[in-house]
């Protein structure tokens, strides 16, 4: 790993292809494909369990669609396996996973939005206000550096891009290690984060804070109080999470799932910690929400590495 890690893109050369004889390809890591099986089966139980009366009646195309882009998502990973590539072939089984938790983790965002305990957002408030953050003068301090303001704007745009390109580039690119790490701190982190998502939660800071919201947090705001009266289709919002910030939480691991790229390494960590920032002077976010989807990022990454330390000997051997 080392060596291909030094030769930034071209780390994927695949070594098999020395003329030397051929070996037996090894399983995949039984410790990894279970653990993303349980969490996949904990969010699923709570998504049929805690939706709405009705609300799955009509989700047949989203369930079909979904086992198709799996199936299709599938042909890397066999054709790597047939030509003896397990390190290859280990990685790109983490796409099938994508689509996967994809879907659950749009539903279960969802879903959890339509129970009706409290919002926190004061509570949140009074929270950073003993942490000394305080969301509005973050916001006016950006935007008396306009090119800073504009930096910190666009970087809390590229978030999304950022996130496909952790999702895609490791398993496309035979990096084993770093997609397999990826997403089962995804899978873990939607789970340790369900509870919380479900039992407090919030709106944004324009609530508490009494700011003037700007067009997009006034359609999340109607979004999520639309789900709180149990409608989850129709056209609504995706993000209505507020703490953990999963923008946050996604930064982390996105900028780690980039580290065996040389030429990508460093441009991650700082783009990671400016869209962290950005969470908060766009006032998409409270600073709890930044701070609790740090730690939920580098916890769920312990766990995913522990987890990934049981997988029986070298998948590339």
């Amino acid at each position: 790993m080392e060596n291909e890690e030094r030769s930034g893109f071209a780390a994927v050369a695949p070594q098999d292809a020395t003329g030397q004889a051929a070996k037996s390809v090894p399983a995949p890591s039984a410790a990894v494909h279970l653990t993303l099986a349980i969490c996949c089966s904990l969010l699923l139980v709570f998504c049929l369990a805690a939706a709405p009366r009705g609300t799955l009646q009509n989700a047949g195309p989203l369930f079909l669609g979904a086992l198709l882009l799996v199936t299709i998502f599938m042909l890397p990973a066999v054709y790597w396996h047939d030509h003896r590539s397990a390190e290859r072939r280990d990685a790109a089984l983490m796409l099938p996973w994508a689509m996967v938790l994809a879907v659950l983790m749009a539903q279960m965002a969802r879903t959890a939005s339509t129970l009706t305990f409290p919002l926190c957002d004061t509570l949140w408030r009074s929270f950073d206000e003993h942490l000394g953050i305080n969301v509005p003068a973050m916001m006016a301090w950006a935007a008396r550096h306009p090119m800073l303001h504009t930096v910190l704007t666009d970087s809390y745009a590229l978030s999304q891009p950022f996130l496909i390109l952790a999702i895609f580039l490791p398993p496309l690119l035979g990096q084993r290690e770093a997609s397999e790490r990826f997403f089962v701190t995804n899978a873990i982190g939607f789970v340790i984060a369900l509870p919380i998502v479900a039992l407090f939660p919030a709106v944004g800071p324009w609530v508490a804070w009494q700011f003037q919201p700007d067009p997009m947090q006034r359609i999340c705001e109607a979004s999520i109080q639309t789900l709180r009266h149990g409608t989850v289709h129709g056209a609504l919002f995706g993000g209505t999470i507020c703490l953990p910030s999963f923008h946050t939480f996604w930064a982390v691991v996105s900028a780690h799932a980039m580290q065996p790229f040389r030429l990508l390494r460093y441009p991650a960590i700082v783009l990671a910690i400016l869209i962290m920032i950005s969470t908060m002077t766009t006032g998409w976010h409270y600073g709890v929400d930044v701070i609790t989807g740090f730690l939920l990022a580098v916890i769920s990454t312990a766990l995913a590495t522990a987890i990934m330390s049981k997988r029986r000997g070298p998948a590339g051997a």
